[in-house]
């Protein structure tokens, strides 16, 4: 464990990342819960819990930090161990972040995981975006819904447009793949209000210059009025 702190260290000063000893501390206490949660179901790959921070806490941040002093209401939609939303959450402290999963053993170690760190900004909830009950519930609540790597882009537009506040709610999702300029594309086509901006997620030492193609993607005007 003493490794991996001091290996946040190390990546929070190269990527230029910039937090506060509270904000560190969160961050720690979260990977020790999510590798001790991860021996009993699979959260994260089991190759990536050495690499834990180059390719999953980091990656996070930066997505994040593209939303600076966000004190608003977030969706994360398939948040599995918490990613991004927990994440942002603690980036974000100001912010309030509702974290959903379809599957209740997930939803059940995020709970487990935020009430043991001490977070106080976030709600897990064991429901789909697509629920009924839950649209009617949560009907134009947010203003940033997030999600990563959880559908195809066309799929997580559907789910978001009924449950964005207002034409400046946006929807951010971590990307990459060979197919997503397609899936853009499609999107563009299909939903001729929305805007749609493709920012390289570019962190080191894992993914210098973007090279494995991973994007964060933002979508706006989502609501139709």
């Amino acid at each position: 464990m003493k490794n991996l702190i001091k290996r946040l260290e190390e990546l929070l000063e190269l990527n230029e990342i910039k937090l506060s000893l509270l904000q560190i501390g969160l961050l720690e206490n979260y990977v020790h819960n999510l590798l001790h949660f991860n021996k009993q179901i699979n959260l994260i790959s089991k190759n990536d819990e050495k690499y834990i921070y180059e390719r999953h806490i980091i990656p996070c941040l930066i997505f994040s930090r593209l939303f600076e002093n966000f004190d608003q209401l977030v969706l994360d939609i398939g948040t599995g161990g918490g990613m991004p939303g927990l994440i942002f959450a603690i980036y974000h402290q100001k912010s309030l972040s509702t974290l959903i999963d379809s599957k209740n053993k997930k939803i059940r170690v995020v709970r487990n995981i935020v009430q043991k760190i001490g977070l106080d900004n976030v709600l897990a909830i064991w429901t789909r975006a697509e629920d009924p009950m839950f649209i009617n519930q949560y009907k134009k609540s947010f203003n940033l819904i997030l999600s990563r790597a959880t559908a195809d882009l066309m799929t997580l537009i559907k789910y978001s447009t009924p449950l964005v506040k207002d034409i400046k709610s946006k929807l951010a999702v971590m990307k990459g793949g060979d197919e997503l300029d397609e899936e853009i594309d499609l999107a563009k086509k299909h939903f001729g209000y929305i805007a749609i901006k493709k920012i390289p997620l570019s962190y080191l030492p894992e993914n210098p210059n973007n090279c494995n193609k991973k994007f964060a993607v933002i979508v706006e005007n989502l609501d139709e009025g």
